[in-house]
């Protein structure tokens, strides 16, 4: 997992919350059963699991930058990446909670811009290592919708039609 492209996703999120305006936050999103508020607060939610889950503090917190913030600083902890540590799975390298957390990041950002109706614009490197890590390991079942074909051969469109979303 490069950690430097943590940030780089984080930042691309956080400017698509920002860009949302107040009427499109009660939107529908791509997830079916969330508003694009809805999926923001899931995402900000998630986020401070991930950190929880390394830094040991509570999963509960601030704001979607706040939580950004709090998990940069956890991955990066000396051997926060190699060690085990508690999550709803059971116990998981760090590594794999960050990968987790990028790609929550990454995916639900778009989600909110979708809904939303605001532009994103991902890293292409953050959106071409989900797209090589989808092709490795298969999310567990039931966390996305099944695939469709995607429409074109952009690699964000890939990914997303991977875990079922058209773009």
């Amino acid at each position: 997992m490069d950690l430097e492209l943590l940030p780089k996703a984080y930042e691309a999120t956080a400017a698509v919350l920002a860009a949302v305006p107040d009427s499109a936050w009660e939107a529908q999103s791509p997830c079916e059963e969330w508003t694009v508020g809805e999926v923001a607060d899931h995402l900000t939610g998630v986020m401070h699991v991930f950190a929880a889950a390394i830094d040991g503090g509570p999963e509960t917190g601030g704001p979607y930058a706040d939580a950004a913030e709090r998990c940069l600083a956890a991955f990066r902890r000396p051997g926060a990446l190699v060690a085990e540590h508690p999550f709803p799975f059971g116990p998981t390298p760090g590594e794999v909670i960050a990968a987790i957390s990028l790609s929550e990041s990454l995916v639900h950002g778009w989600d909110v811009a979708r809904g939303a109706g605001v532009p994103y614009e991902p890293a292409p490197e953050v959106v071409s290592a989900m797209l090589v890590a989808s092709e490795e390991v298969s999310p567990p079942e039931g966390a996305f919708a099944p695939p469709v074909p995607p429409s074109s051969d952009d690699p964000m469109t890939v990914l997303l039609a991977r875990l079922g979303r058209t773009a």
